[in-house]
């Protein structure tokens, strides 16, 4: 994960500075050794849901129908660096109701949105359509009795957290930066658990607080990752502020006194 930045620590100028000013070693970065801890609490709990996951080599494989050609062109183009929306089937704009379009490098469904009950970053929009689009191409593929392989679905699905996390660099501020990469992890992971449900087929239609099958229903998982996005983005912030006093009063102890 890239949720949180990197920090330089400073070294003392001397082990007798460390010493004679009576602060033991051993407490001389409180705050970023509990900073530390949070961090790898945060990402113990992030890894949670993708731990569980399949391993793509488990999970890819062989349909047992022919896959639709044209809409395994389509999704390979959607996922690409520079799309072509010509490769998208002559039929698929009768079927879907929209024409895919080319905007930002990302192959998308004009119409579509972050479907979230959580708000999430504006930045990701132009990925949460492009993932729309690729759902919508599974779902054709499906409706013409070629349903594509789970690798489609894998494919879409990671090609919307590759880009989430990309939007986020263009972020200034570390603290503004890491706030915007954990709910890229979190929708990620969010996204990845519907997957897993739903056995990385085609994408179906789900009530929100109905349970399908044994797994839990969609409710649950969201309330999940509302509460993951909380505890991270608490962290973050903790760990920032404690990163930057800590170095603050680095500074400030080992700053040569001025004589008078």
């Amino acid at each position: 994960m890239r949720a949180f930045p990197d920090s330089r620590r400073i070294p003392p100028r001397s082990t007798d500075s460390a010493t004679a000013s009576g602060t033991p070693r051993g407490s001389r970065w409180p705050g970023l050794r509990r900073a530390a801890a949070l961090t790898a609490a945060a990402t113990i709990t992030c890894s949670v849901g993708v731990a569980f996951a399949p391993s793509a080599g488990a999970t890819i494989t062989a349909p047992a129908d022919p896959e639709n050609a044209a809409a395994r062109t389509a999704i390979l183009e959607s996922v690409a660096l520079q799309p072509n929306p010509a490769l998208v089937p002559d039929d698929f704009t009768a079927a879907a109701g929209y024409r895919p379009v080319v905007e930002g490098g990302m192959l998308i469904n004009p119409q579509g949105d972050c479907s979230s009950p959580v708000p999430l970053p504006a930045e990701f929009d132009l990925a949460c359509k492009s993932h729309d689009l690729g759902y919508d191409l599974l779902r054709y593929a499906a409706a013409h009795g070629q349903p594509l392989g789970p690798w489609a679905r894998q494919a879409v699905d990671a090609a919307l957290e590759r880009r989430m996390h990309t939007a986020c660099d263009t972020r200034t501020g570390t603290l503004s930066r890491s706030e915007c990469q954990i709910m890229a992890s979190v929708a990620a992971t969010a996204v990845d658990l519907n997957s897993i449900r739903q056995d990385y087929g085609n994408p179906i239609y789900e009530p929100f607080f109905e349970h399908t099958g044994s797994g839990p229903s969609p409710a649950t998982l969201t309330l999940s990752g509302i509460g993951l996005a909380v505890g991270l983005a608490v962290a973050a912030t903790v760990l920032l502020r404690r990163t930057r006093d800590a170095l603050a009063r680095v500074v400030r102890a080992e700053r040569p006194a001025v004589a008078l």
